[in-house]
């Protein structure tokens, strides 16, 4: 099975979780203080489970080094993505910039890159994610709020994606052997992640007025620049840096082509931003991924093997 087919089953599948959340909200079984906790158990513990099982290793200073090099290109896919947006979008979009810049590579990334690689894939979206996280905690928030001094770097290295991260990379590093019950407990948490991360999606789409979803035109371009026009920059730079490597390409490539954050609507409500808003274009862009990541991924695939 090529990878086109593969990811097509993986979306379906996704899909078919999303609309299973939605039914679980719209048949009240569960409601928004549910959903809430279950967005919470999935943040706090089940995702940062899926990055230090993705550690579960023997150390190879090979792997290191595209570790390194995955890190070197998040950073510059991500910043580009910044600047980017910041000339596509008005001053006072700040939702737009948001949505449009950053990805939800952990909760809609992560079950993707399972499906293709295992959890060992992971190791190589940990990366990623850290650079997301830390720039979502700093650019990210100061742009929310539209206030420059809301910028916290002690939250970017203190949140549970980026703990989770810290204490995988050490393990791998320092090669200390934890017990095979606490690595079997790591593995049973992160199994949850894509049952739960879609749930939660599909909780989001219950609580949307659908009619407000797909009749705001402004909030096609947000996620055409989220899916469409980003994605292609981040693959062509991907291409052009030494990394040599189809897996790590293929994993930095599934990160950029993500949806939009949920911390668009998030930290929308937070600090200030148009939750509602932020929370119908991480809706829409999570509808429209299903259709545009298989083919994006088409696109890389072919570029990487140029």
């Amino acid at each position: 099975m090529n990878m086109f087919s593969i990811l097509l089953n993986q979306m379906l599948m996704m899909a078919a979780l999303i609309f299973f959340g939605f039914i679980l909200v719209r048949a009240k079984i569960i409601d928004s203080s549910g959903a809430k906790q279950i967005s919470t158990i999935l943040a706090m513990f089940v995702m940062p489970a899926s990055m230090i099982a993705s550690f579960h290793a023997e150390f190879n200073i090979e792997r290191l080094k595209l570790f390194g090099w995955a890190v070197v290109a998040a950073l510059i896919t991500i910043i580009s993505r910044i600047f980017i947006n910041y000339f596509v979008f008005k001053k006072e979009n700040r939702t737009e910039k948001y949505a449009a810049t950053f990805a939800n590579s952990g909760f809609f990334g992560i079950p993707i890159v399972i499906a293709l690689f295992g959890v060992e894939g992971v190791f190589f979206m940990t990366p990623y994610i850290m650079c997301n996280n830390i720039l979502q905690w700093t650019y990210g928030r100061a742009l929310i709020s539209g206030d420059k001094k809301a910028m916290t770097p002690q939250k970017a290295f203190t949140n549970p994606g980026m703990i989770g991260a810290l204490i995988g990379l050490t393990l791998y590093i320092t090669k200390f052997p934890l017990p095979k019950f606490a690595w079997n407990a790591v593995d049973s948490l992160a199994s949850l992640n894509t049952s739960l991360a879609m749930i939660i999606i599909g909780s989001y789409l219950a609580n949307s007025n659908l009619t407000e979803i797909f009749k705001n035109t402004a909030s096609y371009l947000t996620v055409f620049m989220r899916l469409v026009f980003t994605p292609i920059i981040a693959i062509l730079t991907i291409y052009l840096l030494p990394i040599n490597n189809f897996e790590v390409e293929i994993v930095l490539t599934i990160a950029s082509v993500a949806p939009s954050a949920v911390n668009t609507a998030i930290l929308g409500r937070l600090f200030g931003g148009d939750y509602e808003y932020g929370a119908r274009i991480v809706v829409l862009s999570s509808i429209f991924s299903i259709f545009t990541i298989p083919f994006m991924m088409q696109f890389a695939e072919f570029i990487y093997t140029l």
